[in-house]
């Protein structure tokens, strides 16, 4: 992995070859027991040695042991180089800086100090012992030294106080982002059910559950078998797993009905789960609940309860607007139906009565009444009968959807896209032939999921930033082609059997498989590296029934 260096890094780095030069420079001038060629040489091997060691903080600078090691031994070097170029008198004795701040910038403060006071115990041995033996005491080093130690002392506070400050600033950035995160999640949430997305409430809060609480497998369970309510969903179980999932669930309704607050719960072959009842007024009882892992500390659950409130009142609302439109819509529609009888009793029917009525007696005297008049009349009661025919159509068109633009499974599918596209900047383009009304509901539903678990993967794992999404209905099969320009990946590691190697989406590729297998149908991925991905379907239709 390639790291980023950080202006803190770019800051040592360049300080080290700035002080190694005036440092050198100083020590070719000065007078020394060594001769030009010599400082030279000795110079070049230095630039060498701090560049070898400088590449090794840039490229393990995230492996302590290593970043221990190479310190210290460059600090080793460091005062070995004092035996050549003049002991304590030599220029490169305050060239341990470097060393030191990139220990205090990387490693404990522990280490920090033990490094420091172990360079100062063996400088002053060394020199002690080997450049003034009996000239000096012990002490009398020390105070020639004293601004050396100082300043090294200093140096070494100042950036320990400095990692202390980063380290906070890092804690409040990392804050600042999940915070920015969680609003970003809520507008989300709150954008994609804005549109009456039904067929997709339970994915988008089982989905969201995940995404607040950072963990691996979540599920929105409705205790209902209304065809009008939102599916219940899951993330992060295969389509089979979430059959008998639910299942599972069905045999705890009634415990899930009379909880208040968030429970914890154990499912045998399941594991722990951490569970709420959403909170509604509505004839929906819905569960939100999340698989909790082996090792999740007390104060990590009392994180994941706070979110699983928030997610639950969030979805109580979310329920009850819909519960709400629903009967606003059943009350609209019951006052279209009796508005459109009244005008089929005051209009429609009282011109066929008078059809019936005119045919009638045109039966009875047509024989004895002139050929004209009898045509006439015959006008008349056309007339009527097209007057009749277009009150009906006009009855009809009002009834109809599919004419006054009511909510479809299209209009659906359509919103969803639009959602994903403005929210995470990615151009989507539906094309979408043949006649979708008389597409049948489980066909649907499947179609919709896969859809929009493709979509979904194309961006969170392929990073695309163009989706193409085409449906051809036709009476005999259903055919949908999803193209994406994302990073792709090997299709060699989808592995047989079913299991899915890969981190990124191999969950969805079974559930999406699974789905097409399941109406009768074939499901085809191709994908290379750098060349986006391409998902082909082929449902052949009435083969489910």
């Amino acid at each position: 992995m390639k790291l980023r260096k950080s202006a803190e890094d770019k800051m040592i780095f360049l300080y080290r070859y700035v002080s190694l030069s005036l440092t050198s420079l100083v020590f070719l001038f000065e007078s020394s027991r060594l001769i030009v060629w010599q400082k030279l040489l000795l110079i070049g091997f230095l630039f060498l040695s701090v560049t070898a060691f400088t590449w090794i903080y840039r490229k393990y600078r995230l492996h302590d042991m290593v970043l221990k090691c190479s310190i210290a031994l460059e600090t080793a070097g460091i005062i070995l180089l004092l035996f050549p170029t003049g002991g304590m008198d030599s220029p490169f004795k305050w060239y341990v800086i470097t060393p030191m701040l990139v220990a205090c910038a990387h490693l404990s403060m522990r280490y920090s100090w033990t490094l420091l006071l172990s360079y100062i115990g063996l400088v002053l041995t060394f020199c002690y012992i080997f450049f003034t033996p009996g000239q000096y005491f012990l002490w009398d080093l020390i105070l020639q030294n004293i601004n050396l130690f100082l300043v090294l002392i200093v140096t070494t506070m100042a950036m320990q106080v400095i990692g202390v400050m980063k380290d906070e600033l890092k804690v409040a950035k990392e804050q600042a982002n999940e915070t920015m995160d969680h609003i970003k999640s809520i507008y989300h949430i709150m954008e994609t059910t804005s549109h009456n997305e039904a067929l997709n409430l339970g994915q988008v809060i089982s989905d969201y559950t995940v995404k607040l609480t950072k963990q691996s497998r979540a599920f929105f369970w409705l205790d209902s078998q209304e065809e009008d309510a939102p599916e219940s969903s899951q993330t992060g179980w295969t389509v089979e797993e979430e059959e008998q999932l639910f299942e599972e669930l069905g045999n705890y309704r009634e415990e899930f009905r009379e909880e208040r607050e968030p429970f914890f719960r154990h499912l045998p072959e399941w594991g722990d789960f951490l569970m709420i009842t959403v909170p509604m007024t509505t004839r929906f009882v819905a569960t939100i609940g999340l698989k909790l892992g082996p090792d999740q500390s007390l104060t990590g659950r009392r994180w994941l309860v706070q979110q699983l409130i928030f997610l639950a009142e969030l979805s109580a609302v979310f329920l009850e607007r819909y519960e709400l439109e629903r009967i606003e819509n059943q009350l609209i529609v019951t006052n279209e139906q009796n508005r459109i009888a009244n005008e089929m009793h005051d209009n429609v029917s009282q011109s066929l009565f008078g059809i019936v009525y005119a045919t009638h007696s045109l039966r009875q005297t047509w024989c004895h009444q002139p050929k004209e008049q009898v045509e006439e009349q015959i006008d008349l009661i056309q007339q009527s009968a097209n007057q009749a025919v277009r009150e009906l159509k006009g009855a009809i068109h009002s009834l109809s959807s599919k004419k006054s633009g009511g909510s479809t499974w299209l209009g659906t599918v359509k919103s969803h896209l639009h959602t994903l596209s403005k929210l995470n900047h990615v151009q989507i383009d539906f094309d979408i032939h043949g006649d979708h009304y008389s597409l049948p509901y489980l066909y649907q539903k499947a179609l919709f999921r896969i859809i929009s678990e493709a979509a979904g993967n194309a961006i969170r794992h392929g990073l695309a930033k163009r989706i193409d999404v085409k449906l051809k209905l036709t009476p005999q099969v259903i055919r949908l082609s999803i193209h994406d320009d994302g990073v792709g990946f090997e299709t060699a590691r989808m592995v047989a059997g079913g299991e899915a190697v890969s981190a990124g989406g191999g969950l969805g590729m079974m559930n999406m498989e699974y789905l097409a297998q399941s109406m009768g149908g074939e499901f085809d991925i191709s994908s290379r590296i750098g060349e986006g991905t391409q998902i082909r379907l082929s449902i052949p239709v009435n083969a489910y029934e």
